[in-house]
């Protein structure tokens, strides 16, 4: 198995930002970390959509960074999200995030111009940013984040030949196998799932691992998908998947962002508040969360 490969291959946590009267609580992302660092993951993806990196300065994700560079086990991967609307401003970025040692900067999509982002514009995009930056890459691809800009497979057979460009994280309503499919043979380009909703369905179709969000409250649970399916129990992988989604869709299918940070805090993480203009659950929606959470087994109080 090639380095990159091996970094790249398995669960991340698409690490959430918590928030404290509206102000980055610094100390409880560390607790986080040190938590998950004894969990199975491979590794971490903060400044995602699930971190709400839109709503953070650079400043702030900056210093996130250093947190989780210097607090992370040695074994894990931290993939970063470092996209911006130009090709430039994206290049800047990662070479300041590049200074504390990540391993792979996670590029959205560019979509204020939407109606502007055909294949010859992504590629063009894409293929400036890997040029330039002092790390591997990795596409993001959210159209439901993204001003519905989707990228091609045509776009992905020309970019996954890049040699600093090392995977996309779909989190598409596509089939999973379309990426999966568009990457030429010999290519060094891997597949992640964006979702638990289609993780199972990613890795029967050749996908390596994914980025889920239910990981940031049950990391092992979400792994233990993986490890049975890499085991050949494909039924009790699916029926781990069904069980994890059917959780999912009640809770951060519901509650979005300030579901899983009310998760995480019933489940001894700490997830706090979501920073304006997203809003906290209800207290009865939160109290649903704890009862869907005890309902399962996950809960003991």
């Amino acid at each position: 198995m090639s380095e990159i490969k091996n970094k790249l291959t398995g669960v991340f946590i698409p690490v959430v930002t918590p928030f404290v009267d509206q102000k980055i609580d610094y100390k409880g992302f560390e607790e986080n970390i040190e938590k998950w660092n004894k969990s199975k993951v491979k590794g971490y993806m903060p400044l995602g959509s699930n971190g709400e990196f839109r709503s953070l300065t650079d400043e702030e994700a900056l210093k996130l960074v250093e947190i989780i560079a210097k607090k992370r086990a040695k074994d894990k991967t931290l993939i970063v999200g470092a996209g911006r609307e130009s090709a430039w401003a994206t290049i800047e970025f990662i070479k300041k995030i590049a200074e504390f040692g990540i391993d792979f900067a996670s590029v959205i999509t560019p979509h204020y111009f939407a109606s502007k982002m055909n294949d010859e514009a992504l590629i063009r995009f894409y293929t400036e940013v890997a040029d330039k930056s002092p790390i591997p890459v990795m596409i993001y691809c959210i159209p439901r984040s993204a001003n519905g800009v989707l990228i091609s497979q045509k776009a992905i057979s020309a970019l996954s030949c890049h040699p600093n460009i090392a995977g996309i994280k779909d989190s598409s309503k596509e089939d999973i196998g379309m990426f999966v499919n568009a990457v030429p043979e010999g290519a060094e380009f891997y597949v992640l799932s964006g979702s638990i909703n289609k993780f199972l369905d990613g890795l029967e179709k050749g996908a390596i691992g994914g980025v889920l969000s239910m990981a940031n409250y049950l990391p092992d649970l979400c792994c233990k998908i993986q490890e049975l399916f890499d085991a050949g129990k494909i039924d009790e992988a699916k029926t781990l998947s069904d069980r994890l989604c059917n959780i999912n869709e009640k809770v951060s299918g519901h509650g979005g962002v300030a579901a899983v940070k009310a998760a995480m805090d019933i489940l001894g993480y700490f997830g706090g508040e979501p920073r304006i203009p997203l809003l906290p659950l209800k207290e009865n929606e939160v109290e649903e969360i704890r009862k869907i959470l005890k309902e399962e087994g996950l809960l003991n109080d």
